[in-house]
């Protein structure tokens, strides 16, 4: 708590519009960091869907710079959310899951931890956040830290944008750094009707045929039902357009009021979605590709001149969310972005990438039909085209996935010194990077907070 301390005090004195001689430093771009809840980047036109879901998004990716192999740092909301806001690993930020007693299984954020928030709020920056996930955006799960303004409700997003709209509108002059949350593609998806994408559109139902598909696959016991598979994904890819949709309107104003031009935009997801996929459904349970394959479509200011301006670039660099906080000051003026690279050391290209989950939440860990698949702890380290999975129970996994991007070849016994190289990295990784102090004991929640909980499907 005293690192975080010292640090924040030593940022307040940071100045956003000079350095310490009398020439003037370059204004700081104002930023706008959105998390497309729940998004899988193989849905996305511009990540080569065939589906015309998510005409806006495409046409935004034209301005900017995609990064086509950028991963989740988990599969679900709060440690991946806690990656982008701390440019850390869930390993090392420990908001995650554990297997201990309690009514929920989970590590709030650590309040010494220092967040992409709060560094830029100590540098001048105006903060705020508003986000539909009211369960794990929550309060409760200190991801709000440094943000002035904080907002977690379960809400669509045109009322997202209306919020963040009127909050821009009150403030003139100073950067500000907002993040927005949408969950249209988290259950119950928004399977409001897109005629313009799909001929017969699946009447919206709230999740009852999710539920259906989730009773089934779960036991791993029998074959993928496809038709009902393909009912679900016809409800996700509706929601995929109806974000789409209110982003493009978001796009649109932020354009008209001049702000789009001076504004670093980072649209992402914090993990995606099974459907079947592995014998699993949803999200939160393992770490294959579906959920962990993410867009992350970066513009910065300079990078065309609209939403429909020429493309920037296209880039293949592995990437993780916690690398956001560094992409970010990489659009910085130079002052500010070498203060930000001192608060988040690992840059981009420069650290192993990864992925984990942390057993899974207590309502799964504790399912008497398959709860057993998924009490185990999973990290995953890419590196080239190879995936190598490393598991508490032994059950380790290697993939190519420039040759198998569905991962069903286990390649662990065929390639054994891939295997053992990649193992020895992530360990060496792990041990460099732990933290020295276990997290706090876990708090028990609240009636309130279980009840936006179970409101989007973590029933305990």
């Amino acid at each position: 708590m005293i690192r975080k301390s010292l640090a924040i005090a030593w940022l307040a004195g940071v100045s956003v519009v000079a350095h310490g001689d009398a020439t003037p430093a370059p204004p700081p771009a104002s930023v706008i960091l959105v998390s497309l809840d729940t998004l899988r980047s193989d849905h996305l036109g511009c990540y080569g869907y065939a589906r015309p879901t998510s005409p806006r998004i495409d046409a935004f990716a034209k301005s900017a710079t995609l990064y086509t192999r950028a991963m989740a740092s988990s599969s679900w909301t709060l440690p991946s959310h806690a990656s982008m806001f701390t440019g850390q690993a869930p390993f090392e930020h420990q908001a995650h899951t554990f297997l201990q007693k309690g009514n929920y299984n989970v590590h709030r954020l650590a309040t010494d931890r220092v967040t992409l928030a709060e560094a830029l709020g100590g540098m001048g920056f105006e903060t705020a956040a508003f986000a539909a996930n009211q369960a794990f955006l929550g309060r409760h799960w200190r991801l709000d830290q440094g943000f002035a303004t904080y907002q977690a409700e379960r809400v669509k997003a045109r009322e997202i944008n209306a919020r963040a709209l009127r909050w821009l509108d009150e403030r003139k002059g100073k950067p500000f750094f907002l993040f927005l949350n949408y969950m249209e593609t988290h259950r119950p998806y928004d399977a409001t009707p897109q005629p313009r994408f799909i001929a017969a559109p699946v009447a919206p139902d709230e999740g009852a045929m999710l539920d259906e598909l989730h009773r089934v696959v779960m036991p791993a016991s029998g074959p993928l039902p496809a038709d009902l598979a393909q009912k679900v994904i016809d409800q996700y890819d509706a929601a995929i357009a109806n974000v789409d949709a209110a982003l493009g309107e978001l796009l649109d104003r932020l354009e008209k009021d001049g702000r789009f031009k001076d504004t670093v935009i980072v649209l992402t997801s914090d993990h995606g979605e099974y459907f079947g996929e592995h014998h699993l459904v949803e999200h939160g349970k393992d770490i294959y590709q579906p959920v962990i394959s993410v867009p992350l479509i970066i513009r910065a200011p300079g990078k065309g001149k609209g939403a429909s301006a020429t493309a920037a670039k296209t880039i293949d660099t592995l990437m993780d969310s916690s690398d956001i906080p560094r992409l970010i000051a990489a659009h910085m003026p130079s002052g500010l972005s070498d203060r930000l690279a001192e608060l988040f050391p690992l840059a981009p290209g420069g650290h192993p990438v990864i992925s984990e989950i942390h057993y899974a939440l207590k309502s799964s860990v504790e399912n008497s039909e398959w709860g057993h698949r998924l009490r185990r702890i999973r990290q995953a380290l890419f590196e080239g085209p190879w995936k190598y999975i490393q598991s508490s129970d032994d059950h380790h996994e290697l993939y190519d996935l420039s040759r198998d991007p569905g991962e069903t070849d286990n390649l662990i016994a065929s390639q054994p010194e891939v295997a053992a190289r990649l193992a020895r990295q992530l360990d060496q990784w792990l041990v460099s990077r732990r933290p020295a102090a276990p997290p706090a004991p876990l708090e028990e929640l609240d009636e309130e907070d279980l009840k936006r909980l179970k409101s989007l499907g973590y029933n305990n």
